[in-house]
């Protein structure tokens, strides 16, 4: 189906705007700047007096005040005027050329800064990132590479680099032959004392001080990261671990004489954790933190003049799911620069009925949109995106038919029902700008199939899409779902190599691998699958497996690493690039003769480097 266009201005300002209308919800957290409207389902501001000399503070005593939270903004001319008389905005980092900056503030103060500077200040609102998945070299054409003694490719002079749950630098598949360390660095954010350099928080950990701790009898009283989740240990053993023998078998990374730079990222603002109804949840992660993460491998990679590989295993489902939001934006700069590139997963998102589409057909018509909740949640939220030029209007039916009844289109106005035989609470607001959006939350659904009726008001086009949040579970669906647009964020941006999964033992595609646009616009997506079944790596315990995008993202990290040796430090091609590279993989990847490529599913086909090479020798 045609997708509906939509662009960063509209898609940032609906974000803000979930954010207000949620915080309607904490009164009692909040009850010094929410002021209730005697208008049924409208809920207005007022700001706070000043409490705190925010003047008189230093950007770490500010930055360390509990009600003080991080976003990131368009670091313009006019933001940096804006912020000149203004003490409760504070620049902590300016990021990859100037371009945004991670800005701290409190959270009473975002409505004033919304209404002031609008998008340009919100287009880089945090979104919150998970993990996305817990003998692949060999099917990707990287065992030939390194048989090929012409070659000589293992990832030498290359810095691959992991944001995501920290490292296990104890583990054999991190250390060379002499007990070594091969992390260049590591950045964990969730303990204080050494941050980087224009960073407020964390500290960071050399080679030397990670050998330091490898050496005695107690490492972790001497470098105190671990990584508890796993994700980033095992992302990292399939992209550039050494070769370790075990029961299990032979663990090899695809680059494993690449070095590494690693971020461990902290846990999301318990602020953003409460909007998004995940308090109490683990690894789940800001944008914000994470760019922060992309800046600080970035300095290390320019500081040691090497290529670099970014190799990304986490994603989020909220955004336009086209490439534009600021996150995306900011991946794309970053690889526009030669020796850059960025490797993400297209996500497990293709069978878990968190995306629906459709279309109501004319002016008059209707359209219905129909999610199942399988067991009593504490909250549940969706969002309904339609071109700008349409108007569609909706009403909200419980399982036993109690109604909102048709809710009339008012932007940026709060509808708030309490049932009367259910104890659920049902929550819109229309937004609007390039584009329109309908965000409901249902507080409580109660367990049965809600009925969604979208009226059309005034229609030309009349295309409609919906997306569950990726931390919906299985008892959250959509009861008629499609898998097209089901990749994740970042994975969906322009800059970032997007990567799918197949099964290497059988040749079938992953069940859940994310699939891209069904008409490949804005362009076909993933680029290609890569083995992601039970691909064998390290954990932080012991040697396992691990099923998903992430894991085939990290092979095609270790691929690209060796793509970027033999380009720049062999200087075969050194001008490669993100582009050139995605080419080069593109032209070597195994296609089906029965099959048209490319398509959403398996993209351009099987990640294959051996015939990348056969296809720059034939060439």
């Amino acid at each position: 189906m045609r997708r509906v266009p939509l662009t960063r201005h509209s898609y940032c300002i609906s974000f803000f705007k979930l954010i207000q209308y949620e915080r309607v919800h904490f009164v009692a957290y909040m009850q010094n700047i929410l002021v209730t409207s005697t208008v049924k389902g409208k809920v207005g501001f007022a700001m706070p007096p000043d409490a705190k000399d925010y003047a008189g503070m230093s950007l770490d005593d500010f930055i360390a005040q509990p009600d003080v939270v991080d976003v990131a903004a368009l670091y313009s001319d006019r933001f940096r005027r804006y912020i000149q008389d203004k003490p409760f905005v504070r620049v902590g980092t300016v990021l990859e050329e100037r371009a945004y900056a991670v800005v701290y503030t409190p959270a009473d103060r975002l409505e004033q800064i919304a209404q002031d500077l609008g998008a340009e200040f919100f287009n880089l609102f945090p979104q919150l990132l998970v993990p996305l998945g817990l003998e692949s070299t060999d099917a990707a054409g990287i065992t030939a590479v390194w048989r090929q003694p012409y070659l000589n490719l293992t990832g030498q002079g290359v810095l691959i680099g992991f944001i995501d749950t920290g490292i296990d630098y104890t583990q054999p598949s991190f250390l060379y032959e002499d007990g070594t360390s091969k992390i260049d660095c590591l950045w964990d954010q969730t303990v204080a004392g050494n941050p980087p350099h224009d960073m407020r928080f964390g500290s960071v950990y050399t080679r030397e001080m990670l050998n330091a701790a490898l050496m005695s009898d107690a490492p972790y009283a001497v470098v105190p990261s671990r990584d508890t989740g796993g994700h980033g240990t095992f992302l990292a053993s399939v992209a550039a671990g050494r070769e370790v023998r075990t029961e299990e078998g032979v663990l090899v990374g695809a680059a494993p004489d690449a070095e590494i730079v690693v971020v461990k990222l902290r846990e999301a603002n318990a602020y953003y954790k409460e909007k998004f109804g995940v308090t109490g949840r683990d690894n789940i992660f800001s944008s914000t933190d994470f760019m922060l993460g992309v800046k600080f491998i970035l300095d290390r990679a320019n500081e040691l003049n090497y290529p670099l590989v970014v190799c990304i295993g986490l994603g989020s489902n909220y955004g336009s799911h086209i490439g534009d939001s600021i996150l995306e934006s900011y991946l794309t700069g970053v690889t526009r620069r030669v020796g850059r590139v960025v490797v993400g997963a297209a996500g497990n998102e293709s069978n878990r009925k968190h995306h629906a589409e459709g279309r109501v057909a004319k002016t008059g018509n209707t359209a219905d949109l129909s999610i199942h909740f399988g067991k009593r949640l504490p909250a549940a939220s969706f969002y309904i995106w339609n071109a700008a030029f349409d108007k569609i209007s909706i009403e909200v039916v419980s399982p036993i038919s109690e109604t909102t009844g048709r809710i009339p289109v008012r932007y940026n106005v709060f509808y708030r029902n309490k049932l009367r035989l259910e104890d659920s609470v049902i929550m819109m607001r229309y937004l609007t700008g390039a584009y329109n959006v309908a965000i409901v939350t249902i507080e409580k659904p109660a367990e049965g199939i809600w009925n969604v009726i979208l009226y059309g008001d005034s229609i030309i086009d009349g295309e409609y899409h919906a997306w569950m949040p990726v931390l919906a579970g299985d008892s959250e669906q959509f009861f008629s779902p499609t898998p097209y647009d089901t990749i994740v964020i970042p994975a969906t941006s322009p800059g970032v190599i997007c990567v799918g999964a197949y099964n290497s033992h059988d040749n079938s595609l992953f069940l859940s691998s994310s699939w891209g646009p069904d008409d490949g616009k804005p362009r076909p997506m993933p680029d290609f699958v890569a083995p992601g079944v039970n691909v064998l790596g390290a954990w932080p315990l012991a040697p396992g497996t691990m099923t998903g995008t992430s894991a085939a993202a990290a092979t095609a990290a270790g691929a690209c690493a060796l793509l970027l040796q033999w380009g720049i430090v062999q200087e075969n091609e050194p001008a490669i690039d993100q582009g050139r590279v995605r080419a080069l993989l593109i032209s070597g990847c195994v296609r089906e003769d029965v099959v048209r490529y490319p398509n959403a599913q398996w993209g351009y086909g099987k990640l294959n480097l051996f015939n990348v090479f056969n296809f720059l020798k034939e060439s």
